[in-house]
């Protein structure tokens, strides 16, 4: 196991991180993609025991101490067994919230963070159309850390969101991860092919979803931090039904969105077009939206 006697002499903040990118390359191979990945989890479990800018960093001239060098160390060799650098760490930043990482839930993705912008610019563009005054309500279904629910309620405090797993582990995560913001989500268990569960609003303004979507078979392409150490009922669905997920939000959004409402799910790159096509109910308005990658990323459908 390494410890702070491992790490470079001068204990300064380049010093040591220039020594986790080499000892992370040592074990991945040589290569500028390899390189680029080395740097970011160097830079990432740096962030883990001081996240200010490296430029901050230098500037005043950060050392580390001998218990912060051997959490680095641990969590280096955490890394190096397999383990995602989210969960070494403990946390990842989506949409400058820490969301607290575990093997419980899904780990956040920066694609969706624009997930969540499509829903708040679809939630926008139709409640300008609807004239109740009740609160605005929306779900979260598939919550999983929570992340999703968490910066809609972190970007729209006004607005009533609740978050709905078929995972009692993830909506623990999900708790945990509101009470460190401070921030109020309704938290419910709930199947999203069965039904969003008991307690859970009959009718709201929204819905948004990361659901499963990999096909089984491609779990043997799949890099072995994902698919060794998250969650399968997060990642996959069965070869002979890859959108049974996105039928059954369709079902939910049949049920509980009216006009005017948003419903908004990431899916497969592969089947957002089907998506799409299965998403057609009288008066909406269907579209696919590309990532900042050139992915086909989602699918929106806002009720007119």
């Amino acid at each position: 196991m390494r410890k702070w006697s491992d790490f470079p002499q001068d204990n300064l903040d380049r010093s040591v991180r220039r020594w986790l990118q080499e000892v992370l390359l040592k074990n991945v191979g040589a290569g500028s993609s390899e390189e680029r990945e080395c740097r970011g989890i160097a830079d990432r479990l740096m962030a883990g025991i001081d996240d200010r800018s490296r430029t901050v960093l230098e500037m005043v001239g950060r050392r580390y101490d001998e218990s912060e060098l051997n959490r680095l160390g641990v969590w280096l060799d955490q890394v190096l067994d397999g383990a995602p650098v989210q969960h070494a760490v403990g946390w990842t930043e989506f949409r400058g919230l820490r969301i607290l990482c575990s093997p419980k839930a899904l780990i956040p993705r920066p694609e969706t963070e624009e997930v969540v912008e499509w829903f708040l610019e679809g939630m926008a563009a139709g409640l300008a159309e609807g004239s109740s005054d009740e609160p605005v309500r929306v779900m979260d279904v598939g919550t999983g850390t929570g992340c999703i629910a968490l910066a809609i309620k972190a970007a729209r405090p006004h607005w009533e969101v609740w978050g709905v797993d078929v995972s009692e582990a993830a909506l623990a995560l999900a708790r945990q991860n509101g009470r460190e913001l401070g921030l109020d989500v309704n938290w419910l268990r709930g199947d999203m092919l069965k039904g969003t569960g008991e307690g859970g609003p009959i009718t709201v303004h929204g819905i948004v979803s990361n659901p499963p979507y990999i096909p089984e078979a491609e779990a043997v392409d799949m890099e072995p931090h994902v698919r060794d150490r998250e969650p399968h009922l997060a990642l996959f669905v069965p070869d002979s039904d890859p959108l049974c997920f996105h039928r059954a939000l369709l079902q939910h959004a049949e049920i509980r969105v009216g006009v005017g409402g948003c419903v908004v799910a990431e899916c497969h790159p592969k089947f957002t077009r089907s998506v799409a096509d299965c998403w057609q109910l009288e008066g909406a308005e269907t579209e696919v939206l590309i990532d900042l990658q050139g992915a086909e990323r989602a699918v929106r459908m806002v009720r007119h």
